[in-house]
């Protein structure tokens, strides 16, 4: 038995024996770590700072990207080294039978990349395949660098790497289909591609204006004057700091933010309450008045700011004789550390108008360099993705801030044109923008991993127009333009680092090709809508004008409708023109038109999906529609097509593309046809693979990227002097005798939908064709 003395020893004794067991297995904690995995715990401790320094590009703190890597690298290697240390020790008392500080640097360099991609939105379960992937190869690649170094190959250092960096990329480029996107949908028929170029296929009678155009691209005779207005102020920007070169009073945002982070007052050194009106100018010189030109940027890391970007277009349009302003809303921005305020869209519209108010102060001082300049009754704002619809929401401002006393101040300017690049389009205050007898342009990119819905096709669905003449609205498509490369300070990617390194750049224009693109088309619009040059709309009624402009390296497709349209049928109500139709050899239905997520695109068209060539759908006149139809002889008629092959198969063979006939008939029987794709052929969808590994399309973001491509409405409008008469008679036809417009599908199978079928009157088409032999 033990006496009193010995219990007293046992617990002291049981300390002992646990300690000597803990100095025993921490003096065994690298017994397992040898010279080979010393290389692939260094290469993964290498990799893993390469991904704390590009996560630290995506979450600037503002402090500079120098000071910022030197933050984020410490930080990292800190906890690095507490993993190095702290980790082996309780691997070897829980007797892993594994390299421990290889392991331990595993697991910490895997659980921080799956971090980093988890929190850059690739979801939980592509986040730690891609970080176990990421993990696995830094092993491999540390152990097939130490196993050449130890086996007595004498290289040096640097021919070492580089060979070492060639042999992966060299096998990892063997691998089938890298970099692994999905398979896109491809057509059954040669040659059918060549309708999607921008001349479209040889056959194809291309179009002329009316009148000479001169490249809007171009530069024009107004000499530039470049200036700013800021708060004085500024923290991070000389030119709205004290370089600025008239100082401006901050505005009250107060009575609408309610969440105002106090870091975004540290990063700005203001609130909600003292917000600047900070703007660049870009002024023709000279007496003017001159237009007045408003340009928006949209959500962007808050610390890269975006409203330098837009200097492509303000010097443009300075030289063309608009007064162009590209307004600061960095502040509203989006920012890793200190996220968005409350109702960050809503403030963007609200902002705009500030600036109206406050240029309108400057006009009207006796002197100034801004005196008298500005033309009231001719302001246009261009936006960008949230600007985009803040710019709209600007123009229909009585629907968000009718109480707010700035839109007295505003009372006599007359906003003509809205121009939305990539714009969104959700819900404010449960209501939307609805602009009536207000020009409209919208640009969207195929290839737009950020907004990937064409929402400003939903704007142009929300704009109408009075008995008012020669405005009218457009919509342009572009196959292989993105979201960001509109703004020159975005750069290439559309998501922030790292998440940007996963969307798929295979074919994506060069930034200056799809700003090429935005000069044409916002100069050619401003020119129509605000100077009165009509003859460009021949650009948007037909995109195909533009060929010596444009770059080839995109396809197009738009969209148009003026105030001097007459619609036959819209789909949308019973037609006051349309008596009746009939349908052979197809299946059709009036249906919603759906975006990428299923959601409405607030316009509904008729869908006709076939099987058999020569399939038809006719529309029958009313015969009381004589009187309404009489003014529209000589003129033209118009619909809009979707081509929505891809619903038809999901083995990614599609038909060949649709080839539709015309034939419009009066009310003695007499015919005339016109077949499509000999002058306007039918483009093919555009397909897009966003993301570099096909599986993540269907994962990452809630599916967002599920749908390789969306039903985008391509606008026709044939004169009726291209309708051929069956009889060779040569006489035209006379709308007012209409008796049936038919649709024919000669092609063997296809799915379409087609909407907002009209006339236009002679004068309203500025696009003509060789006559028809």
């Amino acid at each position: 038995m033990l006496g009193e003395q010995d219990e007293k020893q046992l617990p002291e004794s049981r300390l002992k024996i646990a300690w000597r067991w803990m100095r025993s297995r921490y003096k065994l904690r690298l017994s397992r770590d040898n010279r080979l995995t010393y290389y692939a715990t260094g290469s993964m401790a290498l990799l893993g700072t390469a991904a704390m320094s590009l996560a630290a590009k995506g979450m600037p703190t503002g402090l500079g990207t120098w000071l910022d890597q030197l933050l984020f690298l410490t930080a990292n290697g800190i906890g690095m080294i507490a993993a190095a240390i702290l980790l082996p020790i309780l691997f070897a008392l829980a007797y892993i039978p594994l390299p421990r500080r290889l392991l331990s640097i595993v697991l910490y360099v895997g659980v921080e990349v799956y971090c980093i991609l988890y929190y850059s939105d690739l979801e939980l379960v592509p986040s730690f395949i891609l970080g176990s992937a990421f993990s696995l190869m830094g092993v491999l690649l540390g152990l097939a660098l130490g196993w050449l170094r130890l086996s007595g190959f004498r290289l040096s250092g640097k021919l070492f790497a580089w060979m070492l960096a060639a042999a992966i990329l060299g096998c990892v480029q063997l691998l089938p289909g890298f970099p692994w996107p999905i398979e896109l949908p491809r057509l059954t028929t040669a040659g059918d591609e060549l309708s999607g170029t921008i001349d479209g296929a040889e056959s194809v009678i291309l179009p002329s204006s009316k009148t000479t155009l001169a490249n809007p691209s171009l530069p024009g005779t107004y000499e530039v004057l470049r200036f700013s207005y800021g708060s004085g102020t500024d923290k991070h920007r000389e030119v709205f700091g004290d370089k600025t070169d008239i100082r401006s009073e901050g505005v009250d945002a107060s009575s609408y933010i309610t969440v105002w982070p106090k870091l975004k007052t540290a990063f700005w050194g203001f609130d909600e309450a003292s917000l600047p009106l900070n703007g660049r100018v870009w002024m023709p010189q000279g007496d003017g008045p001159f237009p007045l030109v408003l340009m928006v940027h949209g959500n962007h890391l808050m610390e890269y700011f975006s409203d330098a970007g837009y200097e492509y277009l303000g010097e443009l349009l300075a030289s063309r004789g608009m007064i162009a302003v590209s307004v600061d809303a960095n502040f509203f921005n989006f920012s890793v550390w200190s996220s968005l305020p409350n109702d960050d869209m809503k403030m963007r519209a609200w902002l705009m108008l500030q600036h109206l108010s406050y240029l309108k102060d400057l006009d009207k001082q006796e002197k100034g360099i801004l005196a008298d300049r500005i033309d009231w009754n001719s302001v246009a704002l261009i936006g960008h993705s949230r600007g985009g619809q803040a710019v709209a929401m600007a123009a229909d401002a009585k629907r968000w801030f009718a109480e707010d006393d700035v839109l007295q101040k505003l009372e006599d300017v007359n906003i003509k044109s809205v121009i939305a690049i990539a714009p969104t389009d959700k819900g404010i205050d449960d209501e939307s923008a609805h602009l009536t007898d207000v020009n409209y342009l919208t640009i969207q990119g195929a290839r737009d991993g950020d907004v990937n819905n064409f929402y400003g096709d939903r704007q142009y669905n929300r704009i109408s127009f009075s008995d008012n003449e020669g405005l009218f609205k457009a919509g342009l498509y572009l196959s292989n333009a993105n979201h960001s490369q509109f703004n020159t300070d975005w750069g290439r990617m559309d998501e922030r680092l790292p998440g940007g390194l996963f969307l798929n750049s295979e074919g994506l224009m060069a930034g200056e090709d799809q700003r090429q693109v935005a000069k044409v088309f916002i100069s050619a619009f401003l020119e129509a809508t605000l100077f009165g040059r009509s003859e460009y709309q021949a650009l948007f009624q037909d995109y195909r004008i533009g060929r010596d402009w444009l770059p080839r390296s995109t396809r197009y497709m738009n969209r148009y409708e003026s105030s001097g349209t007459l619609i036959i049928e819209d789909f949308e109500s019973s037609s006051p023109i349309i008596r009746g139709t009939m349908m052979e050899g197809l299946e059709a239905s009036e249906e919603s038109v759906k975006d990428r997520d299923g959601n409405g695109r607030g316009t509904t068209g008729l869908l006709m999906e076939w099987s058999e060539p020569e399939a038809s759908y006719t529309f029958e006149f009313r015969p009381n529609s004589a009187a309404k139809l009489h003014d529209y002889a000589d003129g033209s008629l118009m619909f809009s097509l979707a081509n929505s092959e891809w619903q038809l198969s999901r083995d990614q063979k599609l038909p060949p593309l649709p080839k539709l006939e015309l034939e419009a008939r009066d009310r003695e029987g007499k015919v005339w046809t016109m077949r499509l794709e000999e002058r306007i052929p039918v483009q093919p969808p555009f397909y897009t693979s966003f993301m570099v590994f096909g599986p993540l399309e269907r994962t990452v973001k809630d599916n967002k990227y599920k749908e390789s491509a969306e039903a985008v409405f391509q606008s026709f409008i044939i004169p009726l002097n291209q309708f051929k008469a069956e009889d060779e008679s040569g006489k035209l036809i006379l709308p007012e005798q209409l008796d049936s417009l038919t649709f024919k599908l000669m092609t063997d199978s296809g799915r379409i939908m087609i909407d907002d079928i009209g006339l236009m009157k002679q004068g309203g088409t500025y696009v003509e064709y060789q006559s028809t032999p």
